[in-house]
């Protein structure tokens, strides 16, 4: 009978401290993610005029000096960049809310992102804090499961501090800090069209609905010999192309490690000099816009 009785309590206050959890605990990750995002939307609700928004994950935020693409472009930027934590379909609502009819979205998702939940573990988080309704997006058996895995994401969790451009990239990421265990190839699912392909084609949809032009293009990363005979580039090129205005392809982005920061996703300085180039041309030659020549 004790022993029951003693199962009774230990149940009790593990739900106690569950539900105490979902209801009021604040993630600092999430907060400074969240914070980061109002940032960059009352940028862009800002201007006035038509502008250009790149939104993506994490790889966003450190690739694509969006000063430096307003100045030679004449058209305003704004880094939508976020994290690959939220999932596909998150990153693509967020763009979706900064967008306004004229404008051009550039999206640009890591290629874990195609195989990975379309609303994903910070997520879960973000609209477990900020948007309970969202909840019904996930089944009691992944509440479970997010909620468990934020936990131990949380406790892990180590704030960094980085200079933030106002229209929504990091300024000033220099050297290289890319440890020997991640600097190593990406591993990859064969590519099948499922819930994230379908939402991008949701998306085209919408952009031509409200008149905003829309590119994919393809994040940057380490390059590794490996990647040259890896199927997955292949289809999901052959995906893109067939379906959408894609900018380069996505060898053109595969950069040697000297470029990156602290994750194969994440360049310096000096990759983000590359990348921005790179895109700056893609985008003259596909608009006809810029006002001013760059070299490199």
């Amino acid at each position: 009978m004790g022993i029951l009785i003693g199962a009774f309590v230990l149940g009790v206050v593990c739900y106690g401290v569950i539900a105490l959890y979902s209801r009021f605990y604040q993630s600092r990750r999430i907060e400074i993610l969240r914070q980061m995002l109002m940032a960059k939307q009352t940028y862009a609700n800002g201007i006035t005029e038509n502008k250009i928004v790149i939104a993506g994950g994490s790889e966003v935020l450190y690739s694509f000096d969006t000063d430096f693409l307003s100045e030679h472009l004449g058209t305003p930027a704004v880094n939508l960049g976020s994290n690959i934590g939220f999932g596909a379909a998150f990153i693509m609502d967020r763009a979706k809310e900064c967008l306004r009819s004229g404008d051009t979205l550039v999206l640009s998702l890591a290629y874990g992102l195609y195989a990975r939940p379309m609303y994903d573990v910070f997520a879960y988080e973000y609209f477990r804090m900020y948007d309970r309704e969202q909840l019904r997006r996930f089944s009691w058996k992944e509440r479970a499961y997010y909620m468990m895995k934020n936990v131990v994401l949380n406790r892990r969790f180590e704030e960094k501090f980085f200079d933030m451009s106002p229209s929504g990239f990091y300024r000033n990421v220099m050297g290289s800090e890319l440890p020997p265990h991640k600097n190593v190839p990406l591993q990859f699912a064969d590519f099948a069209e499922g819930e994230v392909t379908a939402y991008l084609l949701a998306l085209k949809k919408y952009c031509e609905f409200h008149d905003i032009k829309l590119y994919i293009t393809y994040p940057d990363t380490v390059y590794f010999a490996a990647y040259e005979t890896e199927p997955f580039f292949e289809h999901l090129e052959g995906f893109l192309k067939q379906n959408f205005s894609v900018i380069g392809n996505a060898s053109s982005y595969m950069y040697d490690s000297e470029y990156f920061y602290n994750s194969v996703y994440h360049v310096n300085k000096n990759g983000q000099q590359k990348r921005t180039n790179d895109l700056l041309k893609a985008l003259r030659k596909e608009q006809g816009i810029g006002n001013k020549a760059v070299e490199g």
